[in-house]
C-alpha cells in the first residue's frame, strides 16, 4: 500500500487532509478580561493569656530571683569565709610568736625566788592527799534536734530566702 504524499510532512503538525493546508494554532488575545475578584476573609486570631501560662510564668520568675539571691548569699558567704580564714591565718602566726616569746620568758629560778618571798614552800609527802571519785559520776548527752519533713525544711528554705532578701535590700 502506498502511503499519500500528503501525510509525509515532517514535523507533527496536524494537516487537514481535505483542504491540503496546515492547521493554524489559535491565537490567545491579547488581554484577558480580569477574573471576578474573590472576597478573601481577614483572620483575626484573638489572642488570650491562659491563666496556666500566667502562673507558670510568674513561678518561673519567682524561681529565678531565688536562684539570683542564693548566689548572692553565697558569694557574700564565700567572701566573709575568705576574710575569717586570713584572719585566723594572722592569729595562729601570732599565736606561735606569744606562745615562744612566753617559753623563752619562763625561768625556774625566778619563780622559786618568788615564791620563797610570797612564803610559799615545797609540799612534803605528808601534805600530799590523793582523791578518788567514785561511780557517781555522771555525763549529760544532747541529741541531735528531731528531723523535720520535707515540707517544713521547704517552708524554712524560704522563709531564710526572703529574710534574706528583705536584710540585702534594707541594707
Amino acid at each position: 500500500m502506498a502511503l499519500d504524499k500528503r501525510y509525509l510532512r515532517a514535523g507533527s503538525e496536524a494537516i487537514d487532509i481535505y483542504s491540503n493546508r496546515a492547521v493554524q494554532p489559535l491565537e490567545a488575545p491579547e488581554h484577558l478580561p480580569d477574573a471576578p475578584a474573590a472576597p478573601t476573609k481577614v483572620v483575626r486570631y484573638k489572642l488570650s493569656v491562659s491563666p496556666f501560662a500566667a502562673i507558670g510564668t510568674a513561678v518561673c520568675l519567682v524561681l529565678m530571683l531565688l536562684v539570683v539571691f542564693s548566689y548572692v548569699s553565697l558569694f557574700e558567704v564565700s567572701n566573709e569565709i575568705g576574710s575569717l580564714q586570713s584572719e585566723k591565718n594572722e592569729l595562729s602566726t601570732q599565736q606561735e610568736k606569744l606562745r615562744s616569746s612566753y617559753e623563752s620568758s619562763i625561768d625556774l629560778s625566778v619563780i622559786e625566788e618568788r615564791a620563797l618571798a610570797l612564803g610559799m614552800y615545797q609540799a612534803t609527802g605528808e601534805q600530799i592527799r590523793y582523791v578518788q571519785i567514785g561511780q557517781g559520776d555522771t555525763t549529760q548527752v544532747f541529741s541531735a534536734p528531731k528531723e523535720r519533713n520535707i515540707f517544713e525544711q521547704i517552708y524554712d528554705a524560704f522563709c531564710g530566702v526572703f529574710s534574706d532578701v528583705g536584710e540585702y535590700f534594707a541594707g
